[in-house]
């Protein structure tokens, strides 16, 4: 079955299956997008802050797919959220992506950093206590400077990531165009079925991000569950094709990432999941949030308390000063 199309409410559309580059290391990345985009992929979901997207984009120039074809995705980091910073970093996911223009640009994270004296800085320090040096900046503002980025035509689509319901709703109290997408955690683990029903009511396209599950904060995957596996045993298909068409099923936009060509072009295969595949998936949910980045200090998804995130945030400094001895002893 071919990958199906979704049309974002800009009037351009989505290819559903996009290659993600999260935690892509630098010397993976290139051969990566290329071999995808000569596999059959049309969608490559980057970021500023993966500090990858020069090698997504020579990723993209060697696999000689001419530009009209392509969906890319680039997101704005946290540094950038005043309105006079917007245009630079596009300017520099344009340069890095070696691209004229973006398909679809996100705020990356709801939450606002300074902006350092290297703008590539992505995590800036507050010298007053050593924490991720966190500012003010309406989101309002953020999305006013992307939609004249609409305008100039460097971008294409806009929408969001990590975005929770009172967020969007807060954005569309002043947004002349409305968020088309917005790109969070979804999971076996971590379904969100009635948030994402909500954005699909409202137009909004939904992105899995991490849609296997990630392996950075050591808990189990998705994709390793037995039951994924005993399904895909069933299907005679790959516990990874299973969890891609189930989020398929649901009208999701997946994006799974890899290094590795085979599996590369095994993610990209498309088939329809029996109802009691789709029933017994759904019943793995645990409403278990993996991607939390407690260190900002900021209450994102509105799910921890002020006691919760203060020790994070001293949890991390504690570690920070750890790696800071240990640097300087390394060089006595």
């Amino acid at each position: 079955m071919p990958v199906r199309s979704l049309k974002l409410n800009s009037g351009y559309s989505i290819p559903m299956i996009g290659l993600g580059t999260w935690q892509s290391q630098p010397d993976e990345v290139a051969h990566a997008v290329e071999s995808a985009i000569r596999t059959g992929y049309r969608h490559i979901d980057a970021a500023a802050c993966y500090d990858n997207e020069d090698e997504v984009g020579r990723g993209i120039k060697a696999s000689g797919i001419d530009r009209s074809e392509l969906f890319i995705t680039s997101k704005l980091w946290n540094t950038h959220h005043k309105p006079e910073d917007v245009e630079e970093a596009v300017d520099q996911a344009l340069e890095d992506l070696q691209l004229d223009y973006l398909d679809l640009y996100l705020i990356h994270w709801p939450v606002a950093f300074k902006k350092g004296a290297n703008p590539k800085d992505r995590f800036p320090i507050n010298p007053e206590n050593d924490e991720i040096h966190v500012i003010d900046v309406p989101i309002e503002e953020t999305w006013k400077a992307m939609e004249a980025m609409v305008q100039k035509g460097k971008i294409r689509s806009i929408g969001v990531s990590n975005f929770t319901r009172d967020k969007i709703e807060q954005l569309w109290k002043t947004a002349t165009i409305k968020p088309a997408v917005n790109q969070i955690e979804i999971h076996p683990y971590f379904q969100q079925h009635h948030f994402v029903k909500w954005m699909q009511d409202n137009g909004i396209v939904v992105e899995a991000y991490s849609p296997l599950g990630n392996n950075i904060y050591g808990f189990m995957r998705g994709v390793d569950d037995h039951k994924i596996h005993e399904i895909a045993a069933r299907l005679g298909k790959q516990p990874a094709q299973v969890i891609i068409n189930w989020l398929l099923q649901r009208n999701i936009v997946v994006l799974p990432k890899s290094v590795t060509p085979a599996r590369i072009a095994a993610n990209l295969e498309t088939f329809e999941l029996p109802k009691d595949a789709m029933e017994e998936i759904n019943a793995l949910d645990r409403n278990h949030r993996y991607n939390f980045p407690a260190r900002f200090g900021v209450n994102i998804f509105g799910e921890k308390t002020e006691e919760e995130l203060r020790r994070a945030v001293e949890e991390w400094k504690t570690a920070q000063q750890k790696l800071k001895w240990e640097a300087a002893s390394a060089i006595l």
